[in-house]
C-alpha cells in the first residue's frame, strides 16, 4: 500500500522542485526495500512538507503519516 503511495508521488511529481522530486523517488525505494521509517525518513517528510513548491509535494508527507497511523506495521513496505 505504501509503496502505492510513493510510486504514484514518484510517477506524477512535475519534477521542478528537488523535495518532491528527490523525496517521491527516495520514499518508493526506501518502502521497496522495507526499510524501517527513522529519523532520516521523517527529516524528509519535513523536507518535503516545507520546501515542496505545490500543494502535492506539501500534502504527500501527510497522507504517508496517515497510512502509518491508521495501519502501522501492516504496511507492506513498511519494515517495523
Amino acid at each position: 500500500m505504501l509503496r502505492h503511495v510513493w510510486a504514484f508521488a514518484a510517477a506524477e511529481s512535475c519534477g521542478a522542485c528537488s523535495p518532491c522530486r528527490v523525496g517521491s523517488r527516495r520514499g518508493l525505494e526506501q518502502a521497496g526495500a522495507g526499510v524501517a521509517p527513522g529519523a532520516a525518513y521523517a527529516r524528509m517528510l519535513n523536507v518535503m512538507g516545507e520546501a515542496s513548491l505545490c500543494a502535492f509535494g506539501r500534502r504527500l508527507p501527510a497522507a504517508v503519516r496517515s497510512l502509518a497511523r491508521a495501519y502501522g506495521d501492516r504496511l507492506r513496505g513498511w519494515g517495523g
